[in-house]
């Protein structure tokens, strides 16, 4: 299930995000509950320097995952998921792929809102 909220510029998605990571990251915990999170955010006209499209990966509320639509790439933020790319060498590309797939998805519905509730660029 996602919620999703807008604001005059910016679509707010949250997802809960369940895939083969999750026992990757999870394995050693999973005799406990745990959180993995998904959250995306799509802004229709960025400010200059600031990205279009940003994901981040939570696991219990830390941040372990990020990608923004400059750097284009799926970087990881802590160090435990190094291990993940290690065992998985094409893991971070296969991850990037997925989220550019994302980005372009965030991009059309965007458009699709703007064009739904009659707003123009920039008001």
């Amino acid at each position: 299930m996602s919620s999703c909220r807008r604001g005059s510029r910016t679509l707010l998605c949250l997802r809960p995000h369940l895939d083969s990571l999750n026992s990757a990251l999870l394995g050693p915990f999973q005799a406990s509950s745990h959180s993995l999170k998904y959250f995306y955010t799509g802004i229709s006209e960025p400010s200059q320097g600031q990205p279009q499209f940003v994901l981040q990966g939570y696991v219990d509320g830390q941040v372990f995952v990020h990608y923004d639509s400059q750097s284009r790439k799926m970087k990881t933020r802590v160090s435990w998921m190094e291990k993940v790319g290690k065992e998985d060498p094409q893991y971070w590309d296969k991850s990037t792929q997925n989220v550019h797939a994302n980005e372009e998805m965030f991009r059309e519905n965007l458009e699709t809102l703007r064009n739904r509730y009659n707003q123009s660029k920039g008001e």
